[in-house]
């Protein structure tokens, strides 16, 4: 029986197999273009499982090896596989052969731990095995590593006709079992661009197509090099968006590209599980030689989010000059003129797609504004400047939103934030207002009237939907959570005038230090039914806000007690501070007051707080208030002015499904 002997360092083996790739897609590749040079017609990959291992075989029906050739060409670790341009083809095929440094069989061991080859090229079928943990220690002793020959054949690796090789991948690394799944065929097709009736690759059975890519189909736009891609872009929804570019990189030296370059509608779209697709892929000789070329970029316009494309570029690998990709295969050498070039090109082209997707976006932004009548009608009253201005802020609308819905709640907020602009505008003419022309500025105040108004109008049905989600959401004892989350920030909850907190810094950071000494001195009862206590100001006045815990129950003059030393305290720092002294208090509990067991009894509870201006609110009541009032107020608001009757018709605009 013939003996094997592979030659490499232990070095090698770290850098060049356990550590070269990190996914099997990029390891399958390998094998798969070994099977193209070979002249093989048909590759199959085969995952299998077991109750105790899972593996993955790679059958292909190629020119197969006899032993010679595992040694000095499958077992040689950097045998070169292009010495000159004779080789730089298959010898029955006249393929461009992919493999050029000896080193991608190497790959196999950064997923799985043990290996076997079946291969026939004549009469008999030759089998060797390949364990990481012996190579590595054979390497580690200085001695040489014969890998073990494989005398008894076992039946289902026999190649009983014609010739092949088969490659069996045993004891699968942890990551890698859990990372095979139903989109190996899918990443596999996105790895290469061969696929023809004279080659194909088998998953399971299934035959790989360029369909599998699965991203031609998201496309709306593109721009395509050179011949053959254009096929498979018949997916897009608007032919009238591909558009056919050069693709001469370096015309003396014949240099160009094929391929395309392509944007999608949403950039989810470019999330495929956990690959991410917002890729510029460059192939060479039908094959990924590198994933992702926009990395090496710096541009950083919206567009690049919605990106995608396949480049390939044989010049970057032929066989007359320098090789300059990286030893993973992966990568190339950035200073090269080649790679130079290439960048060069690239960065023109994404600068031109980036003009054409504002150019269709505008376009679009437009039409799509002017599909909703009201919109349409409304930009009919504006002109000159103020139409193009109105026009462009449609625009800018439909290049960040692609879902309707969105789009039509920042149309709406549009036209009322150019409303207001365009009303500040306006105010110019008071300038040249004559005494006795008034009703120029009684036409401007009504204006901004009718703004003011839709904003508020906009403002209360939003904090109205906040209000109805915390009634929907939230039930008993969890309402103290939500309640205690929102209260900062949401003063308005408490009373409709408190828009906005206007306490200064040294003002809260007194009050704060107060707060926390007299917390500190509080009783256990008081601090264990007692969520925060919280100082704000709005609308001039001082407030402070009591939370108690749903669970916890007390009585007026329990309540009074505790508060009292809090208004004490902040009066007297308002007084500090030069301000006025009109502290407001409002204790949020979870259920009423013990002594609140009759109507009498909590109007003569509300009668001893009002003097000290504290209002005791229960959190369904507080919630149940807020509703009642912007309800109200949205009902009663009958004559909402031109600007909000215009935002409702937007807001009740379906788009044609069509």
């Amino acid at each position: 029986m013939p003996v094997y002997e592979l030659k490499f360092d232990l070095n090698a083996l770290n850098h060049l197999g356990l550590n070269l790739y990190s996914n099997v897609p990029a390891v399958l590749s390998e094998l798969i273009a070994n099977a193209w040079d070979a002249d093989a017609n048909n590759v199959h990959l085969i995952i299998t499982r077991d109750d105790t291992d899972t593996g993955i075989i790679v059958r292909d029906d190629g020119c197969g090896m006899e032993a010679t050739d595992i040694n000095n060409k499958f077992l040689t670790v950097g045998y070169q596989r292009r010495k000159t341009p004779r080789d730089d083809v298959t010898p029955k095929k006249n393929r461009k052969v992919m493999g050029r440094k000896g080193i991608g069989k190497l790959s196999v061991f950064s997923i799985a731990n043990h290996i076997e080859i079946y291969t026939k090229k004549h009469d008999q079928t030759l089998g060797l095995s390949l364990s990481v943990n012996r190579i590595r220690q054979d390497i580690e002793k200085g001695e040489k590593h014969y890998p073990e020959s494989i005398d008894d054949i076992p039946g289902e690796y026999e190649i009983r006709t014609g010739t092949g090789t088969t490659i069996v991948l045993k004891e699968l690394k942890k990551r890698v079992r859990s990372s095979i799944d139903q989109n190996l065929k899918k990443r596999i097709a996105r790895r290469f661009s061969i696929w023809s009736d004279d080659f194909r690759v088998h998953v399971n059975d299934v035959p790989v197509n360029p369909s599998d890519r699965d991203h031609f189909h998201k496309l709306e736009y593109a721009l395509i090099y050179g011949e053959g891609w254009e096929t498979h872009l018949t997916h897009s929804p608007d032919k009238s968006r591909i558009t056919e570019r050069k693709n001469k990189i370096d015309a003396k030296k014949n240099h160009e590209i094929n391929g395309w370059i392509g944007l999608v509608k949403e950039s989810g779209l470019l999330q495929d599980g956990d690959d991410n697709l917002n890729k510029l892929a460059i192939l060479s000789r039908g094959k990924i030689a590198s994933e992702d070329i926009l990395e090496t970029f710096r541009e950083g316009g919206l567009y690049t989010k919605y990106l995608i494309g396949e480049l390939e570029a044989d010049f970057l690998d032929l066989t007359d000059e320098d090789d300059i990709a990286t030893s993973g295969r992966q990568d190339f050498l950035r200073d090269d003129e080649r790679f130079v070039n290439l960048r060069k090109f690239i960065e023109s082209e994404l600068q031109f797609i980036g003009q054409e997707r504002a150019r269709f976006k505008h376009e679009e932004g437009v039409e799509k504004a002017k599909e909703i009548p009201a919109v349409k009608k409304w930009l009919a009253t504006l002109k000159g400047d103020a139409r193009k201005a109105a026009e462009n802020l449609f625009a800018r609308i439909n290049m960040i939103v692609t879902d309707d819905e969105h789009r039509k709640t920042l149309f709406k907020h549009g036209v009322l934030a150019f409303e207001h602009l365009h009303f500040k505008e306006k105010l110019n003419e008071l300038d040249n207002l004559e005494i006795e022309n008034l009703e120029v500025a009684v036409r401007l105040f009504s204006e901004l009237d009718d703004i003011e108004a839709s904003w508020y109008y906009q403002i209360t049905q939003g904090r109205l939907e906040v209000v109805r989600k915390l009634i929907a959401d939230v039930e008993g004892d969890a309402l103290e959570k939500i309640i205690q989350e929102h209260i900062h920030s949401h003063l308005w909850l408490l009373d409709p005038s408190w828009d906005r907190a206007t306490e200064t810094p040294q003002m809260e950071k007194t009050i704060k230090k107060d707060f926390e000494d007299l917390q500190a001195k509080s009783t256990d009862e008081e601090q264990a039914g007692r969520i925060d206590i919280i100082y704000k100001k709005s609308s001039g006045k001082h407030i402070i806000i009591e939370l108690k815990r749903a669970s916890a129950r007390t009585n007026t003059s329990a309540l009074l007690n505790q508060v009292d030393k809090y208004r004490t305290a902040v009066k007297k720092a308002a007084r500090d501070a030069g301000d006025n002294d009109s502290v407001e208090t409002i204790c949020l509990v979870g259920c009423d007051l013990k002594d609140w067991r009759t109507d009498e009894l909590r109007e003569e509870s509300q009668k001893t707080l009002q003097p000290k201006n504290i209002r005791v609110v229960t959190y369904q009541q507080l919630i149940h208030d807020a509703e009642i009032h912007y309800k109200n107020y949205l009902e009663k608001s009958d004559d909402r002015g031109r600007i909000n009757s215009l935002l409702e018709e937007i807001e009740s605009f379906q788009p044609n499904s069509d």
